[in-house]
């Protein structure tokens, strides 16, 4: 099964009684293939239509410090992206899984999006085909992204569930559970991540339960 994860901010001051379609999950539908960013139009959701709709009819939306002049401008609202609950749908959602040690990472910016860019040597595949050893794979950069990215570390290694591009890169599935961190063996979820990988993906990768 697959949930959304809003990360969605929204500062509406006329409550608004009407359900929303798109806050309800159909256990049979197939996992979303929504995926963060501004590239991948299929991220936009019906319910975020309805947000700008709403947001065109308040002249100011303030953050937390005011409601009137002098308050600052609430920051934009993020991007929902899937989230999987269980095994098999998080590992069916990835277009290649991997374990790579991350080289060197730069950050870009484009269209006010700020996005981390890794360069990962690729180690083993459990899943997919790898067009080369070394692969550009990129996320929101950490502080500053719609979502937040993760912090990963130069020279660590990582289970990476991927996403392919229309132009060769790969993104992760998502931002919580697209990456496993690698310790003695072992692949660790990330903090808000509370699903683990199968046997068979961890035994293809050369690691243990």
């Amino acid at each position: 099964m697959i949930r959304v994860k809003s990360l969605m901010q929204q500062a509406n001051p006329v409550p608004d009684t009407t359900p929303d379609p798109a806050s309800h999950t159909t256990p049979d539908t197939p996992a979303a293939s929504a995926r963060w960013g501004v590239r991948r139009a299929g991220l936009a959701l019906g319910g975020l239509a309805a947000l700008a709709a709403a947001v065109v009819a308040v002249p100011a939306v303030f953050g937390p410090r005011g409601e009137g002049a002098g308050g600052d401008p609430a920051p934009p609202p993020a991007a929902d992206e899937p989230y999987y609950t269980t095994t098999a749908d998080l590992e069916r959602s990835a277009d290649l899984i991997v374990r790579a040690r991350l080289d060197a990472t730069r950050d870009t910016e484009e269209d006010g999006v700020q996005e981390t860019v890794a360069t990962v040597s690729v180690a083993a595949t459990a899943r997919g085909e790898t067009p080369d050893r070394t692969l550009q794979v990129s996320y929101p950069a950490p502080g500053g992204g719609q979502p937040d990215g993760p912090r990963l570390t130069v020279s660590h290694e990582y289970v990476l569930l991927l996403d392919r591009t229309d132009d060769g890169g790969y993104t992760l599935v998502n931002t919580d559970q697209g990456y496993y961190g690698i310790d003695a063996g072992h692949a660790e979820a990330g903090p808000d991540n509370d699903v683990a990988l199968s046997g068979g993906v961890l035994a293809a990768l050369g690691l243990k339960r």
